[in-house]
């Protein structure tokens, strides 16, 4: 036991070491990212009748391909989350009354352009601030009823990359997700997005 915790505190050590930080290298690379979202509870008007849609904690998935030039990266993002409905207020009475919503879930494709501003060091960890803009196609269903929109989004976010080797680097990120106002009756998007993603530098 004493000899394995030795191990571990020396590989920690040896991880903090430090050297010419990996993370710097320019060129191309391309990355994955799986997290959780959490999307805020939306105002909806439909009709005269107002009230509040709360959503349940979802899953979001991207690819992204892009370059390194040093300190700064620029890259094309393809990304998907969903959040299912939890329940749903009608206060058109005058008095809200909630309810939960059965089979019922809204989904966002994205399209964005992302910059990053690296603070490279002389170790193998980098942090890192984001930001992009794009379009996304969200889709929506509340029960029986079902509509989508396309609108610009855009993204505000940071992090951390631990440079594993030259080639590979894997990256913890949090990110804000929003878009303009929908046209529909849904009202507006805005997710926090907490993300575990893979980068291959070639």
């Amino acid at each position: 036991m004493k000899n394995t915790f030795s191990a571990i505190i020396g590989l920690f050590l040896l991880l903090m070491l430090p050297g010419v930080s990996l993370s710097a290298t320019p060129g191309p690379y391309v990355s994955g990212q799986l997290g959780v979202t959490f999307l805020n509870d939306s105002n909806y008007s439909e009709m005269v009748d107002y009230g509040t849609i709360e959503f349940k904690q979802g899953y979001a998935v991207g690819i992204a391909g892009g370059y390194n030039f040093g300190m700064f990266r620029v890259e094309g993002e393809i990304g998907y989350q969903k959040n299912d409905m939890d329940s749903r207020s009608d206060c058109s009475g005058g008095a809200c009354v909630s309810g939960n919503i059965a089979s019922s879930d809204i989904t966002a494709l994205s399209f964005l352009i992302n910059g990053y501003f690296d603070f490279v060091n002389s170790s193998r960890f980098t942090p890192y601030i984001s930001g992009g803009i794009g379009m996304a196609n969200l889709d929506y269903k509340i029960t029986n009823w079902s509509d989508n929109d396309t609108v610009f989004a855009y993204q505000v976010g940071a992090g951390v990359a631990f440079a594993i080797n030259k080639h590979f680097t894997i990256d913890l990120k949090y990110r804000f997700f929003a878009t303009e106002e929908l046209e529909t009756t849904i009202g507006t998007f805005e997710s926090h997005n907490v993300y575990l993603g893979v980068r291959y530098n070639f």
